[in-house]
């Protein structure tokens, strides 16, 4: 841009010579030397900070497709590299042994849910038992007592003889306690009864409650095995066929996913002319890939970290000496404002170049929109 500016001031010069309005003396000889340094520190060494500049490209975040359930994989109806939707089908696993542990767990819970009247009927049954033995104690007891007075009322009369044999009141005696042993061991299976049937957790049944949850684990499974697209984007590397058996362990992947609504596009700012960059400031872009095309951005955020600035962990301290180089550009996210990133293709690598307008030296931005058009309208030459 420079020396076409100054070829335009040379032409000029040349034009006023010819007309006889200037004289070709030493000071004109020079001038475009001067028109040159004039330029590089008014306009251009300024506009690198108020109109900064660098290569773009687009990023896109990859899924690694691992199903939740293991099995054999029926079918596979999508192809690669075509746009599909959040929610298609992307493989199918052979649901026919989820859904037996379905109706497995279901004919359990129908079974537990019609045991919990049976346990109210087994306490009820376990009270009468429990009524029915007090009344056999009771009983007992009076057999007992009306025994023994009888025989302490003979003896503090001086009668001769007591109207009942001390064997007798002794087998009175045995039963009245056997009566009460059979009461306590009826309460005992009354209070089981009781809490086996309010056995409960917010209400239901606790073996009707862990049925009911296996019951949605089994039909959770069922349904995981069809393995859906987790948002709009492409499948990227399909090698999975039907036949083939996958496992949900997360130590591969079964299929690579592109998501179209996590595209990026980052711009690289050198590190000098970035300071004065801001989130929501104007921006343009131009791709590799659509030649004489300039489209409006937005500065989204600014990556705050580098790989310079990064410490990976390990058990050595970081050394300086690498960092002596040129400093590494800082990242800059734009986000495009009048064309849906979705229609960026590749998703996911696409370059270009791109600028943004910051509020320093705003009268270096006209230069720079007229550049970023040249870069534009040179992508249709350029090998690259």
């Amino acid at each position: 841009m420079i020396a076409f500016l100054t070829i335009c001031y040379c032409a000029v010069l040349f034009g006023l010579v010819k007309a006889g309005i200037i004289r070709l003396n030493t000071f004109w000889k020079i001038s475009p030397l001067l028109w040159l340094v004039l330029l590089l520190i008014v306009l251009f060494i300024p506009m690198q900070w108020g109109a900064p500049s660098g290569p773009v490209r687009s990023y896109a975040s990859v899924i690694e497709i691992v199903p939740n359930v293991s099995g054999e994989v029926i079918e596979v109806p999508v192809r690669p590299l075509e746009p599909v939707e959040e929610g298609t089908l992307l493989f199918k696993i052979d649901p026919v042994p989820f859904q037996a542990i379905v109706d497995q767990k279901e004919a359990a819970l129908a079974e537990a849910r019609q045991a919990v009247p049976q346990l109210e009927a087994s306490l009820k049954a376990a009270t009468a038992t429990v009524k029915e033995a007090e009344a056999y104690r009771d009983r007992a007891k009076d057999d007992y007592d009306r025994y023994r007075t009888a025989n302490e009322n003979a003896v503090t009369a001086n009668t001769q003889s007591t109207p009942f044999s001390e064997s007798d009141v002794e087998q009175r005696r045995l039963t009245y306690l056997a009566s009460e042993a059979s009461v306590e061991r009826a309460s005992a299976t009354e209070e089981q009864a009781r809490l086996a049937f309010r056995s409960e957790i917010n209400g239901v049944n606790t073996t009707v409650a862990r049925l009911e949850a296996d019951l949605e684990k089994a039909n959770y499974d069922l349904e995981q095995t069809a393995v859906l697209a987790p948002s709009d984007g492409m499948v990227l590397a399909l090698t999975l066929r039907p036949g083939q058996r996958v496992s949900n362990l997360p130590l591969r992947s079964w299929m690579a996913f592109a998501p179209t609504s996590n595209n990026r596009v980052v711009v690289a700012i050198p590190q000098t002319r970035a300071r004065f960059v801001e989130p929501g400031q104007a921006a343009e872009i131009t791709f590799a890939y659509q030649p004489g095309q300039v489209y409006t951005a937005t500065v989204d955020s600014t990556i705050s970290i580098n790989v310079d600035g990064q410490l990976p962990p390990n058990g050595l301290l970081p050394s300086l000496a690498p960092l002596h180089g040129v400093n590494e550009d800082m990242g800059v996210i734009l986000r495009i404002e009048d064309m849906p990133i979705e229609t960026i293709k590749p998703i996911g690598g696409a370059g270009g170049s791109a600028a943004i307008y910051t509020e320093s030296v705003q009268a270096t931005h006209l230069i720079r929109k007229i550049m970023i058009r040249m870069d534009a309208w040179l992508n249709y030459v350029r090998p690259n």
